[in-house]
C-alpha cells in the first residue's frame, strides 16, 4: 500500500474538482482530499460541475488536473458530464465514484476513457491507490511537456543566434566580393545538393506512416487497451482464483499490440519489447504469493494508463511526440517482467517494494 508521504509528493501541486450531490459526503471527502491536493473545488451536480470546469479554465488558462464525480445526480449525471468535459479536453483525468457497481457502468466508463472507477462507500486505500497512479502519470506528462517547452525555447534562441550569424555571413560575403573571391564564398556558404536531397523524402515517408497509423490502426490500439484494462481489473478482483484465460487473453492482446506497432519503422524497438513482454507472460507462471500478484497487476494497470495517454499524443499527429515515451514504456515493461519472474522480489529490495504499497 502507499505511504501518506509518497502520496503527498505526487499530489501536492495538483488541483481537483469533486462533483457529488450528497452534501455531507461531499464536504467530508473534500476535507480528506484537501490534506493532499493544493486545491479541491466542489459542485453539487453534473451541470454545476460542467459550469465550474469551464469557469476554472476561463479564469486560470488551464484545466483541473483531476475530476472526481458521482454518477447518479440531478440535472446532469456524472457520465454525461464526463462526456462533455472530455469534449473540451480529451486528456482530462477522470475518476468515477458510484453506488452502482455494475459491469455496464464499468465498461461504459472505460470506453469513455475514465481513469478510475470505484464503488461507494469509498474505500480510502483503493481511492489513494487510484489517485497515486493517476497523479504519477500527470506529473510524468507535465515533466515531459516542460522538457519539450525548454527544447522549444532553446530552439528559438538558436534560431535567433542563427539569424544573427546569417546576417554576419551576408556582410562577410560582401567583403569577399570586394576581394574578388566569389567562388570561394559559394563553396563555403552553400551545401551540396546531394547532401540534403534525401531528407525531404524521409520526412514525407514518416508523415505518410503517421497518417496511416492514425487512420488505420490507432482505433484498434485503443480498443485493445480497453480490453486489457477490463482483464486487469477482473484479475485484481479475483486474486484468490485467477482464471487462466485471463493470462492467455492478456498474452493475445499484447501480442496483437506488438504486431500493429511492427508495421511502423519508428516503433521497431517498442514492437520488439512488447513482443518479448507478451512471450514472458505466456511462458512464465505468476508468483505464488497473492500480494506479489496484486502488486504486479497494480503496476500493470499504471502501465496501461501511461499507454492510454500516449495514444492521445499519437492522435495529434505530432512527429516529435512519436517516440518521446519509448524509454519510459520499455522501462515499465522491464519492471513488470522483473516482478513477474521474481528476479528482484527475492532480492534485498523486497522491503522497498513492500513500502511502496504500504499506507
Amino acid at each position: 500500500m502507499i505511504s501518506a508521504q509518497m502520496l503527498l509528493e505526487t499530489t501536492r501541486d495538483l488541483k481537483v474538482l469533486y462533483v457529488e450531490d450528497d452534501n455531507d459526503l461531499c464536504l467530508a471527502t473534500q476535507s480528506l482530499l484537501s490534506l493532499y491536493f493544493s486545491q479541491v473545488d466542489i459542485a453539487a451536480d453534473g451541470q454545476e460541475g460542467l459550469e465550474a470546469y469551464r469557469a476554472y479554465k476561463m479564469s486560470n488558462g488551464y484545466n483541473y488536473d483531476i475530476v472526481l464525480t458521482d454518477i447518479n445526480m440531478p440535472n446532469m449525471n456524472g457520465l454525461d458530464m464526463t462526456r462533455e468535459i472530455l469534449k473540451l479536453n480529451e486528456n482530462q483525468s477522470m475518476i468515477i465514484l458510484t453506488a452502482h457497481n455494475s459491469q455496464e457502468y464499468l465498461y461504459e466508463s472505460i470506453t469513455l476513457g475514465v481513469d478510475g472507477f470505484m464503488s461507494k462507500p469509498i474505500d480510502n486505500d483503493q481511492l489513494f491507490r487510484t489517485i497515486f497512479k493517476i497523479s504519477q502519470a500527470i506529473n510524468d506528462h507535465k515533466m515531459i511537456d516542460d522538457y519539450m517547452n525548454q527544447v522549444e525555447e532553446l530552439n528559438a534562441e538558436l534560431q535567433e543566434k542563427n539569424a544573427a550569424l546569417l546576417l554576419k555571413n551576408k556582410e562577410l560575403e560582401k567583403s569577399l566580393r570586394m576581394l574578388d573571391t566569389v567562388i570561394a564564398k559559394e563553396e563555403i556558404s552553400h551545401p551540396k545538393a546531394e547532401e540534403i536531397e534525401s531528407t525531404p523524402q524521409q520526412q514525407e515517408d514518416i508523415k505518410n506512416q503517421i497518417s496511416q497509423l492514425i487512420n488505420d490502426d490507432l482505433f484498434e490500439l485503443k480498443e485493445i487497451l480497453t480490453e486489457i484494462d477490463v482483464i486487469i481489473i477482473d484479475t485484481i478482483n479475483n486474486l484468490e482464483d485467477i482464471p487462466q484465460e485471463n493470462i492467455e487473453t492478456l498474452v493475445k492482446y499484447f501480442s496483437r499490440y506488438a504486431a500493429i506497432l511492427h508495421y511502423y519503422t519508428f516503433f521497431n524497438e517498442l514492437s520488439l519489447g512488447m513482443s518479448a513482454f507478451s512471450q514472458m507472460m505466456r511462458v512464465t507462471p505468476l508468483p505464488a504469493n497473492e500480494e506479489h500478484v496484486r502488486n504486479i497487476f497494480t503496476f500493470l494497470e499504471t502501465f496501461v494508463y501511461v499507454l492510454s495517454k500516449w495514444h492521445n499524443d499519437l492522435s495529434s499527429g505530432d512527429e516529435s511526440k512519436l517516440n518521446q515515451l519509448d524509454a519510459s514504456i520499455i522501462s515499465d515493461m522491464a519492471t513488470i517482467k522483473n516482478m513477474w519472474t521474481q528476479t528482484y522480489i527475492e532480492s534485498s529490495e523486497e522491503e522497498n517494494l513492500d513500502d511502496i504499497f504500504d499506507f
